[in-house]
């Protein structure tokens, strides 16, 4: 998949999407290819604040405690993919749709990148552009789950595609609150 074709994701149904349909990626492909390498990127970031955004936060926490919460953020990241994968799954056969694993996992792999990408956020040193940022890459990751669940499950109708990523949004926004979470105990805590 050209990373060129992504920004359009967020406008189109089509544009990236049928780029992505073509590859027809299997679950193992998008999470070597995506999953894995966007991935890394938090627990990374979350590493490299530690010295200046965080230690203002979490100033009694350790290089030790960061590693710890960075590893847990990973894990957690992990887990929580295929489980929205889940979710996508199951509110597309509430709606009566055919849809494979593959496809809802599609969904479930494609939607986090810019909240991956936000995590590049805690580099500016300030929550008042982190904070902004990760907001707007959890609308970004609503958009793309209603354009997602349009182009990767054929959901056609616009009222139930939105009524979908509602749903599934949902259950992402409480999936990202436990990250926050994972990430947080092992700092405030130890």
């Amino acid at each position: 998949m050209n990373i060129m074709q992504y920004p359009r994701m967020l406008t189109s149904t089509h544009e990236g999407w049928d780029e992505l349909e073509r590859w027809h990626p299997d679950m193992n492909a998008l999470f070597l290819w995506l999953v894995l390498p966007l991935s890394v990127l938090p627990p990374v970031m979350i590493l490299l604040a530690s010295g200046g955004l965080g230690a203002e936060i979490f100033p009694g926490a350790h290089i030790g405690d960061w590693l710890l919460a960075a590893t847990f953020f990973f894990v957690a990241e992990h887990v929580s993919v295929p489980m929205m994968a889940g979710v996508v799954r199951r509110a597309a056969l509430a709606q009566g749709a055919a849809v494979t694993l593959r496809d809802a996992y599609t969904v479930a792999a494609v939607a986090p990148v810019p909240l991956w990408l936000s995590s590049i956020g805690l580099l500016t040193g300030t929550l008042w552009l982190a904070i902004p940022l990760a907001l707007v890459a959890l609308a970004a990751a609503g958009v793309l789950i209603h354009n997602g669940v349009r182009r990767v499950l054929g959901i056609k109708e616009d009222v139930i595609a939105s009524e979908m990523a509602v749903q599934v949004m949902t259950m992402g926004v409480l999936a990202w609150g436990v990250l926050l979470v994972v990430t947080v105990v092992p700092l405030a805590v130890l």
